[in-house]
């Protein structure tokens, strides 16, 4: 994986029509094995993951974002204390510490009353910008 600088990350962001300067960017750390092998972690389903580790209680909070890899890709992670984490990348591969650019974070009701209005699907990258007069302060409404 390529890493990007800071200002690629925000350009890459601006281009998707978000709000680059509003958007932080964090650092996915590995877990300890222990907790890996308590997460769903199912290849290549990110948001399916991230959501039910949530719901299990196995993260505090859905974190919905981009993996900054060039080009940026949709991704999905958890949230434990301070920390954030893959368990999807982690558990399928060789895993290394990596930046990502954090759109929004859900609580789990917050993440569950928006999957209800999804369909019951995680939210994702596509249901923010639907909604994305509720998410002004990161997508550019403008455009």
């Amino acid at each position: 994986m390529i890493q990007l600088t800071p200002e690629q990350i925000q350009q890459q962001l601006t281009d998707l029509n978000f709000k680059a300067q509003n958007i932080r960017i964090v650092t996915v750390s590995a877990m300890e094995n222990e907790a890996l092998e308590k997460s769903t972690s199912k290849e290549g389903e990110s948001f399916y993951n991230s959501y039910m580790n949530v719901i299990f209680r196995h993260g505090e909070r859905y974190v919905l974002g981009y993996r900054c890899e060039d080009p940026l890709v949709d991704h999905a992670i958890i949230k434990k204390g301070d920390l954030y984490f893959d368990p999807t990348l982690q558990a399928n591969g060789d895993f290394k510490s990596y930046q990502f650019a954090v759109l929004t974070e859900f609580k789990i009701f917050d993440m569950m009353k928006h999957a209800k209005s999804n369909k019951d699907f995680p939210p994702d990258v596509d249901f923010l910008l639907t909604k994305k007069k509720h998410f002004k302060n990161i997508i550019n409404i403008d455009k």
